[in-house]
């Protein structure tokens, strides 16, 4: 379960933001993941629970910014949200190029 390690690295990020501002509690942390970012939004909540137990992110939210895939024709130049993975612009028939959907990054930290 490669979200565990996920979780980890975002409350590294979080704890780093929580010691450089002076402050002793992690509220909130605002994510942007993309569909094909790979991770499991239901494993990462579990992953971020369980390591935040006791510790200044205990009870801290994920508020999770769902990203979709969204690809631009190489032929005709028109921008699609993808489905089912298809890359082939449904326009055209040209290659789609990926444009978003494989983010997966820290947005906010919110800190008291």
């Amino acid at each position: 379960m490669h979200e565990m390690s996920v979780a980890e690295g975002i409350l590294k990020i979080a704890f780093d933001v929580m010691n450089k501002n002076n402050c002793s509690t992690i509220r909130s942390i605002g994510l942007k993941v993309g569909e094909m970012s790979g991770v499991e939004l239901e494993s990462l909540t579990m992953a971020f629970t369980v390591l935040t137990r006791g510790t200044p992110a205990d009870g801290a939210q994920l508020k999770i910014n769902r990203v979709p895939i969204t690809a631009v024709c190489n032929q005709c130049h028109k921008t699609f949200r993808v489905d089912r993975y298809n890359f082939f612009c449904p326009e055209c028939d040209g290659v789609l190029i990926l444009q978003s959907g494989r983010e997966l990054l820290v947005e906010f930290v919110d800190v008291d």
